[in-house]
């Protein structure tokens, strides 16, 4: 198996750059999705469960991913149970996902909740051995990407390797709001895990 480096792309020309080539840009647009996401979990309050603000930032964040993007390029997509969007001609996937932090050298993101094994075939990462800063090349051709957001509003678009429920490694990092979006803290009352993923068996009614 042949490993690649991780790259973070954090310069803002390069993050604009990077993100056209992926038909993602400009970089407004998925800060759009970030705001209506942190806006819908500060909607919970004390009375709420507590895992009630990530399952809303998870909910309208996904649904303002594809109301943003779907078109010609983007499709919606919930292969093996997860929600997202797909562009097939560039073989590229994306899904929202709360992490506990974002866009910082020191810490790698992680999810806030764990992910399921339809993630872990969606991103087909399988490391060998403790390399945190390496990643295998995924063989099919398909990239997938989480579009990851903190509590505070930082951003990043990345794509990561999933194993074990969590992101073990990253092959790409795009930072997209450093010093997020917001002066406050919108789920400070609910820091335990939230419901932001889900790994459904649908059997339609006939």
């Amino acid at each position: 198996m042949s490993f690649v480096e991780s790259v973070v792309v954090r310069d803002p020309h390069d993050v604009e750059r990077r993100l056209a080539e992926l038909k993602l840009g400009p970089r407004h647009r998925l800060l759009a999705v970030v705001a209506i996401a942190i806006a819908a979990g500060a909607d919970a309050t004390a009375f709420y469960p507590l895992n009630a603000a990530g399952t809303l930032a998870y909910q309208h964040g996904t649904a303002a991913l594809r109301e943003e993007f779907v078109d010609e390029d983007w499709a919606l997509d919930r292969s093996d149970g997860v929600e997202a969007i797909r562009d097939d001609k560039a073989k590229v996937k994306v899904i929202f996902a709360n992490v506990d932090t974002a866009c910082r050298n020191d810490l790698k993101p992680k999810p806030r909740s764990r992910k399921g094994a339809g993630s872990e075939r969606a991103c087909m990462g399988n490391l060998f051995g403790s390399l945190p800063e390496y990643a295998p090349r995924q063989p099919d051709g398909w990239a997938t990407y989480y579009l990851m957001v903190d509590e505070n509003g930082s951003a990043e678009l990345t794509r990561p390797v999933v194993k074990d429920g969590t992101f073990t490694a990253y092959i790409e990092r795009i930072f997209l709001a450093e010093d997020g979006i917001l002066e406050r803290d919108p789920f400070d009352s609910h820091k335990d895990d939230e419901a932001d993923e889900f790994d459904p068996q649908v059997i339609r009614k006939k």
